[in-house]
């Protein structure tokens, strides 16, 4: 299962992309995640790997992500399978809109080890939008309104 969402934030694509890069946080903004951890960072001090605890649509699984911060950009995907879940990851891509904001350009994907039913798949994809947009959304403007 892959799919895309697109959406725009009252914010600047720094306070996002900082957002992004606090991992860790997932949980809090990320009804899918149970935990999060960084393992390891990059030269940069940016996460590189992440142990998380994720579930979706009765699937729950322990993964190591490998992550990827680059300019405006957050990618990760799964470093080897876990019980449920064959392979998982994405990217985020932040830019600047017209009012000073943020757009986003979300797309994911999410390959299970058992073979799921269409219907089942619908609503894990409807589940990863909410989160990636409303979620996210929500985490960066608390942010935005605790910086004022």
């Amino acid at each position: 299962m892959t799919d895309k969402v697109e959406f725009d934030i009252d914010a600047s694509p720094e306070l996002a992309y900082a957002t992004l890069l606090d991992v860790e946080s997932l949980p809090q903004w990320s009804a899918s995640h149970k935990t999060a951890k960084v393992i390891e960072r990059d030269a940069s001090g940016n996460p590189s790997v992440v142990e998380a605890e994720a579930g979706l649509v009765g699937i729950t699984d322990h993964l190591v992500f490998n992550y990827e911060f680059t300019d405006l950009t957050c990618k990760w995907d799964t470093a080897k399978e876990g019980t449920a879940i064959r392979s998982q990851g994405g990217r985020y891509v932040l830019s600047p809109n017209a009012d000073g904001g943020t757009h986003v350009d979300v797309e994911v994907y999410l390959e299970p080890k058992i073979k799921l039913p269409g219907f089942v798949l619908k609503k894990g994809a409807k589940m990863i939008n909410e989160i990636a947009s409303k979620g996210f959304t929500k985490e960066v403007l608390a942010r935005k309104a605790n910086e004022a």
